[in-house]
């Protein structure tokens, strides 16, 4: 069974002590590639290094929504090169979240705009983030993918009509281990949605799957997410990790 982790933040300090038993752990439950999303002009550094030691991590490069401020321009102006210095496999981890704050909503706005078109322009796809804006997101998104924009709407957590218009524009789906939450309300569609639209994700170290809720999140527990997708979607395991992890190469050209 091999498996791809499309959205892991394992070079967070978190991973400092143990990162290559967490990698060897990974790579013994089948999972072949580890993508890291980039959050801020901070994180690039741990990025860097965890990736250009592991070529099974593979970097995106981008600035986080919670972390757009008064100095988004300046924070783009030093994150636009790093795709020249070290190829990213999207841009990312971009998007909305108008969960903790609205302050700069229109400057995450301006910068998620920003981005989009790097990635039309450059050719990759994005990963996007989305809290309480998941309509806003689909709505910018849906500007630039006539110009051939792609990429996954990560920690999917919408409602099946945004699915499924996330869906019709060729884009997909991250499903991590919020899918094994007995009230996660996306248990109740899952099964409605064309699992050629879905790819596998931990968000490592956070959300954690059942049944290791409380602890660090790792790419090894990946695997709780393919058994729970296998019952809700009523396909073996096996289909599962081959399915998800042809639509994971094929999105992020892997």
């Amino acid at each position: 069974m091999k498996l791809v982790d499309t959205h892991t933040h394992i070079f967070v300090k978190d991973f400092d002590d143990d990162l290559e038993q967490v990698l060897a752990r990974a790579k013994r439950t089948g999972v072949d590639f580890m993508l890291l999303p980039n959050i801020d002009v901070e994180s690039v550094e741990a990025v860097k290094k965890a990736c250009l030691k592991n070529p099974d991590l593979k970097p995106m490069w981008g600035l986080h929504p919670c972390h757009v401020d008064a100095q988004w321009e300046e924070n783009l102006g030093k994150i636009r090169p790093l795709f020249n210095a070290v190829p990213a496999v999207a841009v990312g981890e971009i998007g909305l979240d108008f969960y903790w704050s609205k302050e700069f909503a229109s400057e995450q706005i301006l910068a998620l705009e920003a981005q989009l078109h790097w990635a039309v322009e450059m050719k990759i796809p994005v990963s996007l983030h989305t809290r309480e804006a998941t309509a806003e997101t689909i709505s910018l998104v849906k500007k630039y993918v006539p110009e051939g924009l792609s990429g996954v709407f990560h920690c999917f957590s919408g409602t099946e009509a945004e699915a499924r218009e996330i869906i019709d524009l060729g884009m997909f789906l991250g499903i991590g281990g919020a899918i094994t939450y007995p009230k996660n309300p996306v248990r109740d569609f899952i099964a409605n949605l064309p699992p050629e639209s879905l790819v596998l994700e931990t968000d490592a170290p956070y959300l954690p799957p059942v049944p290791y809720r409380g602890k660090r999140n790792e790419p090894s527990w990946l695997l709780e997410v393919v058994h729970a997708l296998s019952e809700l979607i009523r396909l073996s395991p096996a289909d599962i990790a081959e399915i998800t992890t042809r639509n994971a190469k094929s999105v992020f050209n892997l």
